[in-house]
């Protein structure tokens, strides 16, 4: 029996860009309140604490890409879902989430003892109950998400991530150590799963269906495939940091990539939170595909390259005045991650297209192969220290952006050309004016205290942007002199 779910209100620009407003919004406050907690938990613990933390978040890594969500991709995908589909999901979450905990925790508490690390063996175990607790609520998210629900999902991120920041400073201010990062992940996920619960008014009413399961297989394989390589993508730096200079290293390490993540985050998680299921909902009519692609990219290149750029320039002047003096060092680390992000927000338009279509694994084709050249160039970076395994992310992701744009044309059908006339220009003025602002920080910052001086290179900075991305984009003058802003919500055939 297929399960009735609402077909979203509207198929076009306008319902997109006002579902973009509510995750922008609560992106905001999730970026927000991220970067608080760096900023204000930095004051409390040291990066060894961090370090533990990191230790316990890379033990149940594997387990996490097996619960976050694969199994209840298709969910989001297909034309048509059942209570089976719905049922077997949930039950093999749960399951997945049980196995992998009374796997890892024995299996990193010896590895953990081995290296020396034992303060990491409790924290792995309650690392083992977060990922339990975000499998149960996956379901229901994925079932939000299809209904294109992205106000009431905006909400509730809103509330959890306010909810987590407030649990966090109050244990930090109690002396918790590393237990207040814990703490804050776990009042943050409980909020997250009890209210999609309520809002998907959905609960399971019975168990998993074999023939279910097998049918979903192939393209839950491929989704698997792809977040595994994804998720050991992002582990190689941490693990290398780990080996070569221990829990401090990797815990400068994770406050310069929580910092960066929290911006990448917060300019690209608004297209890419809705980009699978609307460009699920478009994948069999080509030519609104592929302009609900075309906008996908513009709207995560024009505003969140140059926030990236920004941010990297004025990174080394900003981060030691805002993180305690134990993290001081992590400004030119952060500087080269949000760099490196740069590839990593295109990308999420890029995975969720070559899904949309149902070839997530060529999507992992392409993952494979940034992930052995990642591995080659850590092998080379990694002894000369923590900017170094920074700066080998940074090298592999701009080394590798061509291959993934051929992939992408290989799936969709979105040529090359098209791809760079989109992302190009936006990225070339967000260069330029990071070259610029770099230049401009040290006499300004000479001359002017810090807060002064960073909105004197934020100013200088948008106007910059705002000049070179006008000279540079034809799209861009093509709006502006169209007064084309208005008329990008109305004319559903421009690309």
């Amino acid at each position: 029996m297929s399960m009735a779910i609402p077909a979203p209100a509207g198929r076009g620009r306008r319902d997109l860009v006002r579902k973009f407003g509510w995750t922008s919004a609560a992106s905001v406050v999730a970026m927000l309140a991220g970067l608080a907690s760096v900023l204000i938990l930095t004051r409390f613990l040291v990066p060894a604490d961090y370090g533990i933390y990191g230790i316990a978040l890379m033990a149940i890594a594997a387990g996490e890409v097996l619960t976050g969500g694969v199994l209840s991709s298709p969910i989001e995908q297909k034309a048509d879902v059942t209570r089976a589909d719905l049922n077997s999901a949930f039950w093999a979450n749960i399951a997945l989430a049980l196995a992998c905990g009374a796997v890892t925790l024995p299996v990193a508490g010896l590895i953990a003892r081995a290296a020396g690390y034992e303060a990491a063996i409790p924290v792995i175990g309650a690392a083992c109950l977060l990922m339990l607790i975000t499998a149960t609520g996956i379901v229901p998210e994925s079932l939000l998400r299809r209904r294109q629900a992205f106000r009431q999902l905006a909400k509730v991120g809103v509330a959890a991530a306010l909810s987590g920041l407030a649990a966090g400073i109050v244990l930090a201010l109690m002396g918790a150590g590393v237990w207040s990062l814990i703490g804050l992940e776990f009042v943050r996920r409980v909020i997250l799963v009890a209210s999609n619960f309520r809002l998907a008014r959905w609960h399971p009413d019975g168990g998993p269906d074999v023939k279910t399961v097998r049918a979903a297989l192939p393209f839950v394989s491929g989704m698997l495939a792809a977040n595994a390589l994804g998720r050991a993508d992002r582990l190689a730096p941490q693990i290398a940091a780990t080996v070569f200079f221990g829990p401090e290293g990797l815990g400068l390490l994770y406050v310069a990539t929580r910092i960066a993540d929290q911006i990448q985050s917060f300019v690209a998680q608004p297209v890419g939170a809705m980009a699978l299921p609307v460009l699920s909902d478009a994948a069999r009519e080509p030519a609104r595909f592929h302009a609900l692609m075309a906008d996908s990219w513009r709207a995560i290149a024009i505003a969140s390259f140059p926030m990236l750029a920004g941010l990297a320039a004025i990174a080394p002047l900003l981060v030691p005045s805002a993180v305690g003096d134990a993290f001081s060092s992590v400004g030119v680390i952060c500087a080269i991650t949000v760099l490196a992000n740069l590839r990593v927000v295109s990308s999420k338009v890029n995975i969720a297209a070559t899904q949309a279509a149902g070839k997530a694994l060529t999507a992992s084709a392409s993952l494979a192969t940034s992930f052995g050249a990642h591995l080659l160039l850590l092998a080379v970076f990694a002894p000369l220290g923590v900017a170094a395994i920074a700066f080998a992310s940074l090298l592999r992701g701009w080394l590798t952006w061509p291959l993934a744009a051929w992939f992408v044309k290989a799936t969709t059908g979105f040529a090359v050309s098209r791809q760079m006339a989109i992302l190009v220009p936006p990225l070339a003025a967000s260069l330029a004016m990071a070259a610029v602002v770099y230049a401009l920080s040290g006499p300004v910052s000479a001359a002017f205290p810090v807060v002064p001086a960073l909105g004197i290179l934020i100013l200088a900075g948008c106007l910059f942007y705002a000049s070179a991305l006008w000279l540079a984009d034809p799209w861009v003058r093509a709006c502006l002199a169209n007064g084309a802003w208005r008329g990008l919500l109305k004319k559903e055939n421009v690309s």
